[in-house]
């Protein structure tokens, strides 16, 4: 909803007391007081929400604004986007100059448009800048926001964004191994679970014998800083370097033709060339990605 020109509302001055979302106006049903900005301190986002409407209601655009507000306050953000509309949230020109927009403007012309692209951009830079200047954003806001924020687009299984490696704490050696030991292993037994639901095998760290045997083998390279990827786990399927599991003998516990037929479909796995992508960049470290950088920008991931 655009504000009443009589509101004026300033975005970057309004409730400054305490970080504070700026989601809109707030009105009677029966319209009989002014409208007033609605601002939700943030410090009440503290479990969970919903965001419930109709096809075309205003859901993604009321989110997207949330994630911006939270930007805006310093909060970083993860955006977990199945959808694929998120990506907008880097269209935060820091400017209100039509040229910023000029590159996005060719897809969006409909058939026979009759203006050329650079008119295209100048129409939508001024109604852009209308829309923003009547909540109190001008170009200072705007700059702020953009030179304050970092953003990232992850993009599993592909390479359209920065891809991310899904198996990252099973194949590579986090520091947490050597700071915060639970956490590594729950990292670790994440990632051997993930595995072998993509082999079609029992995932459960406690019931499943293929599991604990894996995150042995790999907690003991992680321990001994050896190399740890699955290729080095098939060969320690089959030639174990150790000698127990718990109280039992390696091949009582697991025997060697299960551990064989388990190497083979861990070798067909990495193998496909679709999995390929799946274990290639960014590593899979939420905490990471949620903690601001040298340069103090707030991050913003879209996953």
């Amino acid at each position: 909803m655009q504000p009443e020109t009589n509101l004026q509302p300033n975005v970057s001055t309004a409730m400054s007391t305490v970080p504070t979302f700026i989601l809109g106006l707030e009105r009677s049903f029966d319209g009989s007081a002014e409208p007033t900005l609605c601002g939700l301190p943030a410090h009440h986002l503290v479990t969970h929400g919903v965001v419930l409407g109709m096809t075309g209601s205003g859901k993604t655009g009321f989110v997207t604004v949330m994630v911006e507000e939270a930007l805006r306050n310093r909060v970083p953000a993860l955006v977990i986007d199945v959808k694929g509309d998120l990506p907008n949230l880097m269209l935060a020109f820091p400017s209100f100059d039509a040229s910023a927009m000029r590159p996005w403007v060719a897809p969006t012309m409909s058939v026979g448009e009759e203006r050329s692209e650079d008119e295209v951009a100048q129409s939508f830079a001024e109604s852009r800048e209308h829309e923003l200047r009547a909540w109190g954003i001008d170009e200072a806001v705007l700059a702020s926001y953009r030179a304050n924020t970092h953003f990232r687009v992850l993009t599993p299984g592909s390479t359209a964004g920065e891809p991310l490696h899904v198996l990252s704490s099973l194949e590579r050696r986090s520091p947490h191994w050597d700071d915060d030991e639970e956490s590594a292993r729950a990292a670790l037994s994440a990632a051997v679970s993930l595995v072998l639901r993509l082999l079609g095998r029992d995932p459960d760290p406690a019931r499943s014998r293929e599991h604990v045997l894996l995150a042995v083998l790999a907690e003991r390279r992680h321990r001994l800083r050896l190399p740890v990827n699955v290729g080095v786990l098939l060969t320690d399927l089959v030639t174990p370097p150790i000698e127990d599991i718990g109280l039992l003998d390696v091949d009582e516990y697991l025997p060697k033709k299960d551990r064989r037929a388990l190497a083979a479909a861990l070798n067909s796995l990495i193998a496909a060339p679709s999995f390929a992508t799946w274990r290639t960049g960014a590593p899979l470290d939420v905490g990471a990605w949620m903690t601001p950088g040298e340069d103090g920008k707030t991050p913003c991931v879209i996953l």
